[in-house]
């Protein structure tokens, strides 16, 4: 043990003499941080809120180092975050709100990382990423047209691939700004020195009166506005590809844009404008014509398909996103006439059919408002492709769809026209006086309160001041009737005022200084203090609109009607298809009970302790349902706006009668197609009715005044007559409940 320790001894002596000269010096050299290399990335409405990373080699420059990340996104460096870490996380959507990318595009971003030590700065090379921003971006036009409100809805600008923002502007006033957000909290375009500014307090963008293609660059502040002069299809499916087969007219109550063709099954066409395909403004050529897909029509989009063979209405869709144009067939109806003036024929007034009892006449009365001396003519369609009715007035003749149709001559100013299709004859009596009578006046047909017509609304003016609660009609020429040839024409005006008739019934005023604003067009109106509202005791229908079916709140489609029910004054009753829309999310359908016209809006709230019993009234918010198929039964208090509204689940759609042998004691069931449409085969003799739930509380036979015929749309109604064939046999049968009135067409198999 003693020698090993004094071996130990020895070799530390040696190891200390070996020692005892200075060392070389070994130096550390400090190390910048290096990025790691990054893919592009894609942000769009799904990843944007993904997250966003960077990493980096730790920098070798002794202990305690913190890092600071900065990026530029083309204005100069910006601190993102100071960090003891070699990573970086945030997130797309943040790390754009950053350097306020809000719009579609291409951006590269300059990442660096300074290591920060008691030794001093090091800092990385920088390191480019590129972000491909696809998300869908808008731009709001916000202005006089839809009253410079956010709660109002407005038409947006999409930006396309190449950054540019495109879209429609109908300026039924003239102006507006282009807004970043659906408000006036972002920044808002509009005109400063005659150049776009994105100046808070730059003046409104201001154009004339029509509608518009717009073309919005925001980064170079560059507007370009096409008046759009003319709307048409083009394409073999309406008639070829020389030119514009079927031209669109605006219709203001749907907002939308109509036009009718006779329509080749598998054909195609598209939406075109300004009868070109490039409109040239200022030496530079611009396509904004409509294809790809029915229910997002893009510019410049591949042709579309045509569904269906016949006379097709078309009802295009360009006030927002998406843009969509639809169609419906146009089937004549032996009950239904328009007068057309000077070939106007998009905004034809509908004529009334004339009824003695149960029986039609098939004659019809209306009003003619002439903007200007010309021609009138009736037609069975509000297109020049249905049948027409013209030449002599004495003698007319009968016109196909699409030949060319002789007019009737007229001066200008209102008239009312009387069609007796019997004799080839119309009447024509001029209108010098519209007035007002009533308790007021003692229906003194002869001493109306008058209106004066102002050429610039093209309506008739009047006021009245009514010292109590009560009655009145309007009536033409200071008198009830008058007799022409033989005939009497009746000379009043009544029933509502959202959709007033000839001979109509007496309409109700509240006591007070009233004014009145008569307009006739498609339909004859009357404002009450501005309103068009119906004060009737007992509207004449009732109508049910919402989030259902293709209605969509009323875009455009009549929605399902609920008429007198039972005969009970202030009951409505009816059926109505509340089925699903395609694409929907929702889980119910939302809805509301209207008058005629929208005038009023009546919500509410289910009953307590009940499933499908709702009070509702005029004040009430949105109610829902599941979708399905019901009956609803209304009991209204019109005039207090309040009622009960019930709704009754059908489960069975059937045929009852002399069906499949049975003696009116078996149903047989009809199948739903979807949408509204029940389909099925029986063998008939002779009569059978539809009706639902296997009992007779809800059943639908034909409308009085319907005559039965094979192979014919049929209007159906609620407790209707029988439906009688002619002969025994098998028959198909094709009940819609999607229309209002519900409709059948039974064929020969």
């Amino acid at each position: 043990m003693k020698l090993m320790k004094y071996m130990l001894a020895a070799f530390a002596f040696v190891a200390a003499i070996g020692c005892s000269h200075e060392p070389d010096e070994i130096a550390v050299v400090p190390q910048k941080p290096v990025i790691a290399r990054h893919n592009d990335v894609m942000v769009n409405a799904l990843t944007e809120n993904e997250t966003f990373s960077i990493t980096w080699s730790k920098a070798r420059t002794g202990e305690g180092t913190t890092y600071v990340v900065s990026a530029d996104a083309g204005q100069g460096y910006q601190e993102l975050a100071t960090t003891t870490e070699c990573h970086y996380n945030t997130t797309n959507a943040d790390l754009f709100s950053l350097f306020g990318i809000s719009t579609k595009g291409n951006y590269n971003i300059d990442f660096k990382v300074v290591a920060q030590t008691s030794e001093g700065y090091f800092e990385s090379e920088p390191m480019t990423v590129k972000f491909i921003y696809d998300k869908i971006a808008y731009l709001y036009m916000l202005g006089a047209y839809q009253g410079w409100s956010n709660e109002n809805p407005c038409s947006r600008l999409l930006q396309g691939e190449d950054g540019i923002f495109r879209g429609f502007l109908n300026a039924t006033e003239s102006e507006f700004k282009i807004c970043t957000q659906y408000g006036w909290d972002g920044t808002n375009y509009g005109m400063a020195d005659g150049a776009i500014s994105a100046d808070g307090g730059a003046g409104n963008i201001s154009l004339e009166k029509g509608l518009y293609y717009l073309e919005f660059d925001a980064e170079n502040l560059a507007l370009v506005a096409i008046r759009a002069t003319h709307i048409g299809l083009i394409g073999e499916a309406v008639g070829g590809w020389d030119k514009d087969y079927a031209y669109m007219e605006y219709d203001a109550a749907s907002n939308t844009w109509l036009g009718a063709a006779n329509v080749v099954e598998g054909k195609e066409y598209k939406v075109r404008f300004n009868e070109a395909w490039n409109v040239v403004v200022d030496g530079k050529e611009y396509d904004f014509s409509l294809g790809g897909d029915v229910m997002d029509l893009a510019f410049k989009g591949s042709n579309l398909k045509a569904e269906g063979s016949g006379i097709f209405n078309f009802r295009l869709s360009i006030f927002d996103y998406p843009y969509t144009i639809s169609t419906e067939e146009m089937s004549e109806k032996d009950d239904v006439l328009y007068v057309v003036e000077n070939g106007d024929y998009t905004n034809a007034a509908a004529m009334q059919g004339l009824w003695n009892g149960e029986t039609f006449t098939n004659t019809y009365c209306g009003m003619l408002d002439m903007d200007a001396e010309g021609e009138y003519l009736y037609s069975r369609l509000r297109s020049a492709l249905g049948t027409r009715f013209g030449g002599p007035v004495d003698a007319m003749t009968t016109y196909a769809g699409g030949q060319e149709a002789e007019g009737m001559p007229a001066m200008k100013g209102l008239h009312y026209v009387y069609a007796d299709l019997n004799n080839m004859r119309s009447t024509a009596i001029e209108i010098n006086s519209v007035g007002l009578v009533g308790a007021l006046n003692g229906w003194n047909a002869g001493a109306p309160i008058e209106f004066t017509y102002d050429a610039a609304s093209k309506s008739y003016k009047g006021e009245a001041n009514v010292s109590a609660d009560g009655e009145f009609k309007l009536v033409m020429n200071k008198m009830w009737n008058t007799q022409v040839a033989g005939v009497e024409h009746q000379m009043s005006l009544g029933g509502s005022c959202t959709d007033l008739k000839i001979n109509g019934g007496n309409l109700f005023i509240t006591a007070g200084q009233h004014s009145f604003e008569l307009t006739f067009g498609k339909i004859i109106t009357l404002a009450i203090d501005g309103k068009v509202a119906d004060l009737s005791a007992n509207p004449d229908y009732l109508e049910v609109t919402g989030a259902f079916a293709h209605y969509n709140w009323n875009n455009g489609d009549p929605t399902p009607g609920l008429y007198n029910f039972k005969g009970e004054s202030g009951r409505y009753g009816g059926f109505v298809d509340m089925y699903k829309p395609e694409g929907s999310d929702a889980e119910s359908a939302k809805f509301k009970i209207t008058y005629p016209g929208f005038s009023t809006w009546l919500g509410g709230t289910l009953q307590e302790g009940t499933t499908y019993v709702y009070d509702i009234d005029g004040n009430g918010g949105d109610m829902a349902i599941p979708f399905g198929l019901y009956f609803w039964d209304v009991k209204l208090d019109a005039q207090a706006k309040t009622g009960v509204a019930t709704a009754t689940p059908i489960t069975q759609v059937a045929l009852i009668g002399n069906v499949n042998g049975s003696s009116w004691d078996n149903d047989v069931n009809l199948t739903s197609e979807g949408k509204g449409i029940y389909t099925g085969e029986a063998a008939i003799d002779p009569e059978f009715k539809v009706r639902m739930n296997g009992g007779w509380d809800f059943n639908l036979g034909l409308a009085s005044g319907v005559e039965f015929t094979l192979d014919t749309e049929l209007a159906l109604a609620p407790d209707g007559g029988n439906l009688k064939v002619s002969e025994a046999g098998d028959y198909t049968i094709k009940l819609n409940l999607a229309v209002s009135p519900a409709t059948i067409i039974v064929s020969k198999k």
